[in-house]
């Protein structure tokens, strides 16, 4: 065989074996799935009795929820304000 029908001979090969490995898929890690948050034992009566109480009061369920969300982080960084002065100087 002549030295150029064996190199062209090589590289079917290697395209081949190239092939062969492409088309086996490597194992890719398993992607970790959020959790999805478990709420409390009784928490959807909970949501609609409130709801139901708010909205009789003209008032809306979402913004009185997001004011106690407000209220207890400003609870957590009055509570924990020389730490988080800490943590924000070490930046």
């Amino acid at each position: 065989m002549s030295n150029q029908a064996q190199q062209g001979n090589q590289q079917a090969k290697t395209f081949e074996a190239t092939k062969k490995q492409s088309s086996i898929s490597p194992k890719k890690p398993a992607k970790s799935k959020k959790k999805k948050p478990t709420k409390p034992a009784g928490f959807k009566e909970f949501e609609t009795l409130a709801k139901e109480i708010l909205e009789a009061n003209d008032g809306s369920y979402y913004e009185w929820l997001h004011k106690q969300h407000q209220d207890i982080i400003l609870n957590f960084n009055v509570h924990h304000q020389t730490q988080i002065t800490e943590v924000a100087n070490q930046f």
